[in-house]
């Protein structure tokens, strides 16, 4: 299973367990990934996927 290194806490994180909030915008859709152990946002995550 592929997985992004969270910067904050330096934990790897399964894609299937970061939480995500996704909104709509008058552009389209704006989603919010964020790591589930230390709840810091996490930016980039189809880049870091170790």
């Amino acid at each position: 299973m592929p997985a992004v290194q969270c910067r904050e806490c330096g934990r790897d994180v399964a894609v299937h367990e970061i939480e995500t909030t996704t909104k709509t915008t008058p552009d389209g859709f704006d989603t919010r990934y964020r790591c589930p152990y230390c709840k810091a946002e996490m930016r980039d995550v189809k880049t870091r996927i170790v």
